[in-house]
């Protein structure tokens, strides 16, 4: 289970849906994610999902007030998660330009003897 809130592209053995309501989606996503999808299991050898399981489940909605107290609690703590995603992508691109350079010694640290 993944949350995603951006355009992206879409495998033809993935579900995914668009919400019909306002505020409803991490709720859905964490409803979701606290199920045991594995023991839903339609497959034999290949683990496989059917739309008819996902639509047979009961989700209790809570009203428009509550669905938007999560939504703006939530909303930070997401916020984060993203920025910290986007961060450690830069930093790992840092790394990925710099240790080859400095394992080969065309660049160095101030203070380090080699």
């Amino acid at each position: 289970m993944i949350y995603v809130n951006e355009p992206f592209w879409s495998v033809d053995t993935m579900f995914y849906t668009e919400m019909k309501m306002e505020n409803v989606a991490k709720f859905v996503y964490h409803f979701i994610s606290n199920k045991d999808l594995g023991a839903m299991n339609a497959g034999s050898a290949v683990p496989s999902m059917t739309t008819d399981i996902l639509n047979a489940m009961l989700v209790s909605v809570p009203d428009a007030k509550t669905l938007s107290f999560f939504e703006s609690t939530t909303a930070p703590i997401y916020a984060q998660i993203r920025g910290n995603t986007v961060e450690n992508k830069k930093l790992a691109e840092f790394r990925d330009t710099l240790l080859p350079k400095l394992i080969s010694g065309e660049i160095g640290m101030p203070g380090i003897e080699y």
